[in-house]
């Protein structure tokens, strides 16, 4: 595993630098949401930490992809899977809303 990473980091250049650094802000940012999903009270509280550094960390993550094989293919791989991200999160924290106001389950 390291070998593929150090041939990685050789052969890419600065590109794979870049890469690098947005894979690393993903993870950051994906390790915080999970982080505020385990530590906050309520499913209120929580809609936070699963919707906005969720889908940053993967448009993120996503890009890093992108600079890393650098062609349109790989661009228009990823296009659709952000779309519906951007799309479907709004949706699914509106229902965790919804399920946590029904339930009772939120904080006055």
């Amino acid at each position: 595993m390291i070998e593929v990473i150090e041939s990685f980091i050789d052969g890419g250049g600065v590109r794979a630098w870049i890469a690098l650094g947005l894979l690393l802000v993903g993870s950051l940012l994906s390790l915080g949401a999970g982080v505020g999903i385990v530590r906050f009270p309520d499913p209120l509280v929580r809609l936070h930490a699963m919707s906005k550094p969720q889908v940053l960390g993967l448009a993120f993550a996503l890009a890093a992809i992108v600079v890393a094989v650098w062609t349109w293919t790989a661009f228009f791989v990823v296009l659709p899977i952000m779309v519906f991200q951007l799309f479907l999160v709004p949706v699914s924290t509106h229902m965790i809303a919804r399920a946590g106001l029904r339930s009772n389950d939120y904080r006055h």
